[in-house]
């Protein structure tokens, strides 16, 4: 398969950086059972606003991959 056709490339992946962000939240808190670690991740992810998700989609990479139609990237 060619890096054209590859619709799962990290570099186009906004949910990769959500998960990061729940991710960096479960590590600040320390949980100390499974239910901290559930409440953790339910409140990290609530607090994911739609301006956060906008701005990964909307990245300089992104823009980058439609302009060279899909070729290879500086990032």
């Amino acid at each position: 398969m060619d890096r054209i056709s590859r619709p799962q490339s990290p570099d186009l992946n906004p949910i990769k950086n959500l998960w990061g962000d729940v991710k960096n939240a479960v590590y600040e808190a320390k949980p100390r059972n499974v239910s901290e670690l559930w409440n953790i991740v339910k409140e990290s992810g609530s607090g994911i606003t739609a301006e956060r998700c906008h701005k990964l989609v909307d990245s300089h990479r992104c823009e980058a991959v439609i302009k060279n139609c899909g070729h290879t990237t500086k990032y």
